[in-house]
Formats: structure tokens, C-alpha cells, sequence
């Protein structure tokens, strides 16, 4: 080990500097290992490949499932996570435990196999990505809660210590599905034997395994006190409970550099706004002011298209850490609109929440329960290509995309949610008959500009409640659109480019009259094609 670079490692440890701040470079900017690394694409891999398919249980086999397919393809950098439950790991230890079942869809789970071979899925996935020069960080799902419907996900820990749950299992049925209540399995973090757990997992795996970094995922799931439980907000005693853990697994992180001579860095997945994330117990403030994050990673994805992560990249980029954008497959839908464009497998829709990225001004883009499976097969070709094209901001300019406002209407039934996404002035709105309903709908192409290369600009309206004779006019930034009843439902309209705006652009609908007292927008989508 070098001793300069130990005494570096104590001094930054002392300082409570971020090694953004002691490499001293833009966000992102390629300067090699560490955190002003370039990371256009962050592959976040949820560790299921341990027991998907039927690929062969042997080092080959599991590596066929997903980390054989991560090279050449635009990813920088996986976030490795074989969290199934609090305390419950696919990767061996003592300290934890190891996920070994093979009940039910986990017939095929690999683990066990593979230890007894000397080795376990993390030992292998950072063997996958050393070969390739990817960097791999390590990350733990805080309070998953799969288990709340997964029996075989349960640890010993909680039957253990079920004082330490905000439930009993017969809740999950007791309650709505709705109410964060029938996620009976959360740990409650107000508990420091919790806490202490938290902070011996994350030591134990940095003394055992050669990573680049820790990611404290905070979104799977964002409950870790009664409070949240009823909606309210968490208290300070019990945001200071976080922060003190946080910086404790700072420590942890910088003792662990000193020993390997490396820097290891630690990274946080929060919500989009400061005050959103202290409601829920996150105070991302004192964790940058302190120096604990090297890396910020915002949104659980489920509004790809709307969010705005400016708030947090600012804070980021004030102390030279850079901001990620989660992009989630679980946002890539519309739901309960029939006839949408807005599908997971619609590479278009990646491209124009990936844009949309790029434009607020974000370091890269992590994408989540994106996954390849095995070789040569559409979920594999088609991470592959989506990794590719959001790589580069570029080159992406000129691709073919959607842009929707997204329907989020189950942020409000959802549970595991717990209403960490704000659905106010997105979809769905009501427009009342003889009124106007504006929302705005972001896009990133400077369209004016690309106007001789489009080849199609079409805005589609999903109106829920609509019927024949119904009269509705639709505007974009003020300027009328002439529109067709494309399908039952959906007013469509082509538009001039000199119409839209690169950022936000205002889409207005005007319910003139009809027998409805109210009609329901359910879905906006912009279609942009260009000649190739």
C-alpha cells in the first residue's frame, strides 16, 4: 500500500472532504478511477439473475444470465445489488445471511451451488466487470420489503426481532393494498441494534470484497419510521438517526480506501427535491455538507419523463458530486391507457426520458429493472440497445423518440410508493366543460433547430370520459392545433416544430362542450421522428 495515499486517505477521512472535491474536476469528467469518473450509463443489476433461468449452476452459468452482456454497450459503471432482504444476501458471510432457498420461482437459485464452488455472485460479478474496466459498487436495498409478499425472502433476522418490524404478517391482508400498513415487513430505523445491522453489513462486505464503492439505495423502499406509515413527516430526532448512520458508513468507507490504497466511494439513491427527502428522513443537505456522498443518484423512475432533478444536481454540483437520474421500466408505462405508445420494450421512450435527462443537466443515467437475460434474446438485445443510444447525449439528439407527461395516478394507490412521487400538474387532470387544463410536457430536442431533419411531429391526447360530438380544442404553447380522432379517446395533431419549445411547452385543452360534466386527461405523448 502506498503510504502517500494513505496519508491522503486520513486526511480526507478528518476533513470530511469527498474525493469529488479532492480530484477537483467537473462532475463526470474523465479523470479515471474515482468519483470524477465517467458513468454516462449506470447498469443497476437487482441480483435475481441468482436464481433466473435454468442456465447451469456453475460461475459460467450465472454470468450467462446478465453480466456476460454489460460490455461494449455504453455502461460505465454497475451498481451490483443482491439484496432479497434485510440482512439476506446472495453473496457469502458470517455476518449476514445467504440466500439459499429453492422453494417455488427459486428452484433455480444458484447460490448455495456456487459458494460450494469457492466463489458467490458478487465475487463474481466484480470479476465480470474488472475484466471489462467497469466499475462495480456494491448496492444494498436500506428497507426492502419484498418480503411482505414473498415469504421465502423473510430473514431469520426479522422472525428474530419482531419488535424491530412496524408489522405482523397477518397485516398484509388486515390492510388495503394502498396503505403503506400492509407492508408489514419494514425494520423500523428507530431501533439502533437496526442501525448497528445496517453498519456491520456494509463493513462486512468492504473488508471481504474488492468493490469500488457503496450505494445506500434509499428508495427500495422509502419507509424507515412509523410517521411514514400514516403520511406524515419524520421528525428531526429521527432525520438525525439517518445522518448519524450515514456518516458512520462514511467512516467505514474511508477506513476501507486506506487499507486497499484506494479511493471507495459512497453513494445515496434519494428523492428529487431537499424538502421531499427530509419529509421522509433524508437530510441530503447535512450529508453533502458533511462530505459523507461522493455520488447522488435521484428518483425511484416511476415519472421518467416529468421529474426535475435540478434541485439535487445544483446541491451536488456545489460541492463537485455528481447527480444521476434513475430511469426505471417501471415508469415506461401509462397505465390503464389503452392505445399508449409509453411500453418498457419502446426504445423511443427511453431515448426521450434519457434526453430529457441530459437537458436538466444530470452527470448520467442509472437505469433500473432494465435487465438482459441470457445471450442473443430480445431482453438482452434490447437492454443492449437502450444502454447504447442514452450513452451519449450527442448522438442521441437526432434518434427517433417519445416524450409523454406520465399518469400518475397509482402514486396515490400504490403502496410501496408511500407517495414519494408528487402527482400535482402532471396526469391525470380533470377538464371541466367550459374550462382549460394546461400541463406542461418537457422536451429536450431543440426542435426549430432540427426542423429540416424531422420526419414526423405528432402530439396525441388520451381523453378519458370522451365521446362522439364532444367538442375540444387543443393548444401547444398557445397555438391551435387542428386534431383527428385518431381511436375512441385519442385526439391526435401534427404539429410544426416552430410550435415546440426545447424545455417546457405547454399543452392546453379546452373542453368546450359535451354531455360529460368533466372529461379525464390520461396520457400526452409527443412522437418525434427523423430522416435517418
Amino acid at each position: 500500500m502506498h503510504q502517500s495515499l494513505n496519508w491522503l486517505l486520513v486526511l480526507i477521512a478528518a476533513l470530511g472532504l469527498t474525493w469529488c472535491e479532492v480530484a477537483a474536476s467537473p462532475p463526470g469528467s474523465p479523470i479515471g478511477p474515482g468519483a470524477g469518473r465517467q458513468r454516462s450509463v449506470i447498469f443497476n443489476n437487482d441480483g435475481d439473475g441468482a436464481w433466473l433461468t435454468d442456465s447451469p449452476a456453475t460461475p459460467e452459468g450465472f454470468l450467462a444470465v446478465r453480466m456476460d452482456h454489460i460490455g461494449d454497450c455504453g455502461v460505465d459503471s454497475v451498481f451490483f445489488c443482491d439484496t432479497h432482504g434485510f440482512n439476506l444476501f446472495t453473496h457469502d458471510s458470517e455476518i449476514s445471511e445467504v440466500f439459499t432457498d429453492q422453494t417455488g420461482p427459486f428452484k433455480n437459485n444458484r447460490t448455495a451451488a456456487l459458494i460450494e464452488q469457492g466463489t458467490d455472485t458478487l465475487k463474481l460479478g466484480i470479476e465480470a466487470c474488472r475484466q471489462r474496466d467497469i466499475e462495480i459498487i456494491w448496492s444494498l436495498r436500506m428497507n426492502d420489503i419484498h418480503d411482505s409478499w414473498t415469504p421465502q425472502y423473510v430473514s431469520q433476522w426479522k422472525k428474530n426481532n419482531p419488535t424491530m418490524l412496524m408489522g405482523k404478517p397477518e397485516d398484509y391482508d388486515r390492510f388495503p393494498k394502498s396503505d403503506p400498513r400492509s407492508l408489514w415487513s419494514f425494520v423500523d430505523f428507530a431501533h439502533q441494534e437496526v442501525r448497528d445491522q445496517i453498519v456491520a453489513i456494509v463493513k462486512d462486505v468492504l473488508a471481504r470484497y474488492d468493490l469500488d464503492g457503496i450505494d445506500l439505495d434509499f428508495l427500495r423502499t422509502p419507509l424507515y419510521f412509523k410517521e411514514t406509515q400514516s403520511h406524515q413527516p419524520v421528525t428531526a430526532e429521527h432525520r438525525a438517526m439517518l445522518t448519524d448512520m450515514v456518516g458512520q458508513l462514511r467512516r467505514e468507507v474511508a477506513a476501507a480506501g486506506q487499507r486497499k490504497g484506494k479511493p471507495i466511494l459512497l453513494s445515496a439513491r434519494v428523492l428529487p427535491t431537499t424538502s421531499l427527502n427530509r419529509r421522509f428522513g433524508f437530510d441530503v443537505e447535512s450529508w453533502v455538507s458533511a462530505g459523507y456522498l461522493d455520488m447522488i443518484v435521484v428518483s425511484g423512475g416511476y415519472d421518467p419523463f416529468t421529474i426535475s432533478p435540478k434541485q439535487i444536481v445544483e446541491l451536488g454540483h456545489r460541492r463537485g458530486i455528481p447527480v444521476y437520474l434513475c430511469l426505471s421500466s417501471s415508469g415506461m408505462f401509462q397505465r390503464g391507457v389503452k392505445g399508449t405508445d409509453l411500453a418498457p420494450d419502446n426504445i423511443q421512450a427511453w431515448r426521450g426520458a434519457a434526453a430529457n435527462a441530459w437537458h436538466a443537466g444530470v452527470d448520467g443515467i442509472v437505469t433500473f429493472n432494465l435487465f438482459p437475460k441470457l445471450t442473443d434474446t430480445k431482453p438482452t438485445n434490447h437492454a443492449r440497445a437502450v444502454w447504447a443510444d442514452i450513452s451519449d447525449p450527442q448522438t442521441l439528439a437526432s434518434q427517433d423518440k417519445l416524450y409523454c407527461i406520465e399518469n400518475l395516478d397509482h402514486s396515490r394507490t400504490h403502496g410501496p410508493m408511500i407517495r414519494s412521487v408528487p402527482w400535482g400538474d402532471r396526469l391525470p387532470a380533470v377538464v371541466e366543460r367550459g374550462k382549460t387544463t394546461s400541463r406542461n410536457l418537457a422536451v429536450a430536442d431543440n426542435l426549430p433547430r432540427l426542423q429540416d431533419r424531422i420526419k414526423t411531429l405528432r402530439l396525441r391526447v388520451f381523453l378519458d370520459g370522451w365521446q362522439d360530438g364532444d367538442v375540444v380544442t387543443i393548444a401547444a404553447n398557445g397555438q391551435p392545433l387542428t386534431t383527428v380522432v385518431e381511436q375512441p379517446g385519442w385526439l391526435a395533431a401534427t404539429l410544426s416544430p416552430s410550435f415546440v419549445k426545447q424545455g417546457a411547452n405547454v399543452i392546453a385543452v379546452n373542453y368546450e362542450q359535451g354531455e360529460s360534466k368533466s372529461l379525464t386527461i390520461t396520457s400526452v405523448e409527443l412522437t418525434v421522428q427523423y430522416h435517418q
